[in-house]
């Protein structure tokens, strides 16, 4: 993991969606931001986005129960903004939060496991 800080924050002047789950995504593929798609101002099919650029990068994606163990991933939840954010997962903990306060979660509400797609 290479830790990436997000670019957009949630209260963005101009309105556009905070990048958190970008710079999740490029820190836990360890790509540059900019390599990476900004998936929620995609629109509603961001998820399949993700999935398949994540496919495409050589990494499947696997949904776990929030109270699950996950070895490498990420966290989606609560942020001490009170919105949504996505954070970097490791050996069953934050390991990354991309806002620039890493303030990480409240609360976990899903896990995603990231692992490399064997040949």
């Amino acid at each position: 993991m290479r830790p990436v800080t997000q670019s957009i924050l949630h209260d963005d002047p101009e309105g556009r969606p905070g990048n958190c789950l970008q710079a999740t995504v490029a820190s836990l593929l360890e790509l540059p931001l900019k390599s990476v798609p900004h998936f929620i101002a995609e629109g509603p099919r961001w998820l399949e986005l993700m999935e398949a650029f994540c496919r495409g990068q050589g990494y499947a994606l696997r949904f776990l129960p929030a109270d699950a163990y996950c070895a490498y991933g990420m966290a989606w939840g609560v942020s001490p903004r009170g919105v949504r954010h996505s954070v970097c997962w490791a050996d069953g903990r934050m390991s990354h939060d991309p806002h620039p306060s890493r303030a990480g979660l409240l609360t976990v509400t899903d896990l995603i496991a990231v692992r490399p797609i064997c040949p």
